[in-house]
C-alpha cells in the first residue's frame, strides 16, 4: 500500500487534494484514542447519537491528521498532510499538499458543504496527535496502549504464527531477532511501571555506511515490526533522526514510545549519546514520563560500533536478507505475541533486574548482555510453545549469542592492535618520508615528521590513513574505530592540525613523539622539521 501511495502522488501533478483509500470498520464506532481527544476539547460535544456538535454544527464524523510524506518529483520535494476522516462505519483518507493546507481546500467524494470542509480542518488541528500530546489531554500510556492493541488487532488477521516456520526465520535471517529485540525493548522503555531504564544503545552496523541497498534491507525488517505507530500512520520506514550537531535531537512529544532509530554522524554526536547514556545509568530507576529523560526513546541506532559495555552491536552482513512478503507477515506476528503482553514483559523484567541488583557491581556489568539476555527468555516464553521448537530456540540463540561475543572479543583485538601499530613508527618506517612540497607529493605521501610550537610529532595524511592501517590487519570497516580510539585515547594532539602545502592547507592526524614506543621515530632525511603550521 505505501509503494502505490508514493507513486500514486509523484504522479500528481496539480491537484491540492488527493483521495487515497476508504475502508469500512466493522464494530461501528470511532476509535477510542479519537474519541478520548474529543472529548478532553472545549471545541467538540460527542453526543450518545453517534454525532459531533460543534457550535451550531452536527456532523456525524470526526477527522485527525496522521502522517506527514515528503514525496520526490520531477520538480523537487513535495510534503503532504495525510489525513483519516472516520464516520462510525467508514474510514477515509487523503493527502493534501502541506502549501495548499491553510487554504482548506475541498475533499472529493464526500459531498462536504464548505462550512463542514472547514471543520475537517479544524478537526485535524484540534485532534492530531501532536497537539494531543503538547496539551496532555490524555494519559499518554493509554494511548500508546491502545495503539499498539489496534495494530496487534489488525496483524492478527494475517492468520497464525508458525514457530517453525520462525525457527527456520531466525536460521536465515541475522536480522530477524535483533529487530524483534529493538520493537520489545522500545515498547517497555517508556512503560509507566517499568522500574529499570536500560543504559544501553541496540547498534545496528552496517558493512558500508554508503550502501543503500543495505540500509534499505535493515529499514524492511524495522517496518516489519514497528507496531508501536498510530495504525493509520502510512510509514514507508521506521521513525529515524539523523543529526549531525554535538547535541542529542529534540524528539517530538508524538515520538514517545515510539520505534525510533538514531543516526548518529561524526564524534561530537556520538560523544553527547554516550553521555546520555550515561546519565541514563546513574538514574538506573525510572523517573517521571519518558518525555523527562535523557533519552526519552530507547536508543536503536544505525552507526559504527559502539564499545560493549554501552552497546548491543548487532552486525548487518553484506548480504542482507531480503523479506519475503510471507516472511515480514511472519516477522509482524511475532511482534504482535510479543507486543500483547508488554505489561507481562515489564513485570518480568523488573522482578529479573531486581534480582541482579541484589548482587554488588551486578548491574552496569555487562549491562547489555544481562538485558538482551533477559529479552531472548521472554521472546522465548512468548512465541513458543512446544518444546522442541524451545530447545532449538536455546541452540540457535546460545551459538548467536557465543558468536556476537566472540566477534566483539575479535574487532576489540584488531582495534587494540592496530592503535599498538600506529603507536609504533618502526614498523612503518618505509611510509614515513619528508614533509611534501607539492600537492602531487603529498598524494603519495602517508607519514612525515613535523614541528608544531616547539612539539616534534609524526603527521599522518588522513587519506591514506586506512591504507596504512591495512598493513596491520584493520579492515575498512574497523579503520574508524581504530580512529575513534586514538581520539579517546589522547593519543591524537588534536583531532586535525592544520599544514600548508604549495599554498593550500590541509588537516591532518597527529601524533606527538613522545606518545611513540621509545618516544622516537625512525631517521629519515632532514630538512623538514621547519614550523609552518597554520
Amino acid at each position: 500500500m505505501n509503494d502505490i501511495l508514493y507513486r500514486k502522488l509523484a504522479a500528481t501533478a496539480t491537484a491540492p487534494v488527493v483521495r487515497l483509500d476508504s475502508k469500512w470498520v466493522a464494530d461501528g464506532s470511532w476509535p477510542k484514542h479519537l474519541r478520548r481527544r474529543a472529548n478532553a476539547s472545549v471545541s467538540f460535544l460527542l453526543t450518545k447519537h453517534g454525532s459531533v456538535m460543534f457550535d451550531d454544527l452536527t456532523v456525524g464524523f470526526l477527522a485527525e491528521r496522521t502522517d506527514t510524506m515528503t514525496v520526490s518529483g520531477p520538480d523537487g520535494c513535495e510534503r503532504w498532510a495525510i489525513i483519516a476522516v472516520r464516520y462510525p462505519d467508514m474510514r477515509y483518507r487523503f493527502a493534501v499538499r502541506c502549501t495548499a493546507w491553510e487554504k482548506h481546500p475541498p475533499l472529493p467524494g464526500l459531498g462536504l458543504t464548505d462550512r463542514e470542509v472547514e471543520l475537517v480542518y479544524i478537526m485535524c488541528d484540534e485532534l492530531s496527535r501532536r497537539k494531543a500530546y503538547a496539551d496532555d489531554v490524555f494519559d499518554v500510556a493509554d494511548e500508546l496502549f491502545d495503539n499498539i492493541d489496534d495494530n496487534v488487532q489488525i496483524t492478527q488477521e494475517l492468520g497464525d504464527f508458525d514457530e517453525q516456520r520462525f525457527l527456520a526465520l531466525l536460521k536465515n535471517d541475522p536480522l530477524a531477532l535483533p529487530v524483534l529485540e529493538a520493537a520489545l525493548l522500545s515498547a517497555v522503555w517508556t512503560a509507566p511501571d517499568m522500574e529499570y531504564l536500560p543504559a544501553f544503545l541496540l547498534n545496528f552496523m552496517l558493512p558500508n555506511a554508503q550502501s543503500a541497498t543495505v540500509r534499505e534491507g535493515v529499514d524492511e525488517h524495522f517496518h516489519a515490526v514497528d507496531l508501536l505507530r498510530s495504525p493509520d500512520a502510512p510509514f514507508e520506514r521506521v521513525f529515524t533522526f539523523r543529526f549531525e550537531n554535538a547535541s542529542l535531537p529534540v524528539y517530538p512529544l508524538s515520538a514517545a514510545g515510539r520505534m525510533i532509530v538514531l543516526e548518529p554522524i561524526g564524534d561530537p554526536v556520538r560523544k553527547a549519546l554516550t553521555n546520555a547514556l550515561t546519565e541514563v545509568a546513574h538514574i538506573r530507576h525510572n523517573i517521571g514520563e519518558a518525555a523527562d529523560r535523557p533519552l526519552p526513546a530507547f536508543p536503536v541506532t544505525v552507526a559504527r560500533a559502539f564499545p560493549s559495555h554501552l552497546a548491543h552491536n548487532v552486525e548487518v552482513p553484506k548480504d542482507v536478507h531480503v523479506l519475503t512478503d510471507a516472511e515480514a507477515d511472519l516477522l509482524r506476528l511475532a511482534a504482535a505475541k510479543l507486543l500483547r503482553h508488554v505489561p507481562t514483559v515489564v513485570s518480568d523484567l523488573n522482578d529479573a533486574l531486581s534480582d541482579l541488583s541484589a548482587r554488588p557491581n551486578a548491574y552496569r556489568h555487562k549491562a547489555p548482555e544481562r538485558w538482551i539476555s533477559l529479552v531472548l527468555l521472554y521472546i522465548r516464553k512468548a512465541l513458543l510453545t512446544r518444546k522442541d521448537c524451545r530447545e532449538a530456540f536455546d541452540k540457535l540463540t546460545a551459538r548467536m549469542m557465543r558468536e556476537q561475543r566472540e566477534a566483539q572479543v575479535q574487532r576489540t583485538s584488531t582495534i587494540d592492535n592496530g592503535v599498538a601499530f600506529v603507536l609504533d613508527p618502526e614498523r612503518y618506517k618505509d611510509a614515513i618520508s619528508p614533509r611534501p612540497k607539492t600537492l602531487e607529493q603529498l598524494e603519495k605521501t602517508v607519514a612525515f615528521p613535523y614541528t608544531s610550537h616547539g612539539v616534534p610529532m609524526l603527521v599522518y595524511n588522513t587519506a591514506q590513513f586506512e591504507r596504512l592501517l591495512q598493513r596491520a590487519g584493520v579492515g575498512s570497516e574497523l579503520a574508524p574505530n581504530v580512529v575513534q580510539e586514538l581520539k579517546e585515547r589522547s593519543i591524537f594532539e588534536r583531532e586535525n592540525i592544520k599544514i600548508n602545502t604549495d599554498g593550500t592547507s590541509r588537516r591532518y592526524y597527529a601524533i606527538p613523539v613522545k606518545m611513540f614506543k621509545n618516544s622516537v621515530i625512525p631517521a629519515i632525511p632532514a630538512g623538514q622539521e621547519e614550523d609552518n603550521d597554520v
